[in-house]
């Protein structure tokens, strides 16, 4: 793998955390329930720590970082975002959280897809894989809000 394929996946990467940032942004505003308006702001705050390790680490080996208006257009992740905004003009908690689940799990899918690439440097791994833990404890607090909910 080249460092022009490795930054393409790093960027791939940055985009979802641009779709959880903006998804996350618009819901910690939108939900009238105090408690997942919190928890969608820290996951807004969590999103942007992801990408500035990302552009640190691709900007190392000498890419260029997409701008935070740059979304994975085509991802599941995406669509995901596109179905909690719809959610949101009902404001129904279960269908929100149900998205929000949807959505950690295709962004969990991008990393672990990452991660198998056996050529990705070390401490570029060593961060994908903290970042990857993360994700999989968010999705899992997420599950269990919805799970609670229904």
């Amino acid at each position: 793998m080249t460092n022009d394929e490795i930054v393409d996946s790093l960027n791939d990467l940055v985009k979802i955390n641009n779709d959880r940032i903006n998804g996350f942004e618009k819901a910690a505003e939108d939900i009238e329930d105090p408690e997942l308006a919190s928890l969608f702001k820290n996951l807004t705050s969590q999103s942007r720590k992801f990408r500035s390790e990302l552009a640190d680490n691709i900007v190392r080996i000498g890419g260029q970082v997409p701008g935070i208006d740059e979304t994975s257009t085509g991802s599941k992740i995406h669509r995901a975002w596109i179905d909690i905004k719809a959610a949101f003009t009902g404001k129904d908690r279960n269908t929100v959280l149900e998205s929000c689940v949807f959505g950690e799990n295709a962004a969990v899918e991008e990393y672990e897809e990452t991660l198998e690439d056996e050529q990705i440097p070390s401490y570029i791994r060593q961060t994908l894989s903290t970042q990857l833990d993360e994700l999989r404890h968010t999705r899992d607090q997420i599950t269990t809000l919805r799970d609670v909910t229904e």
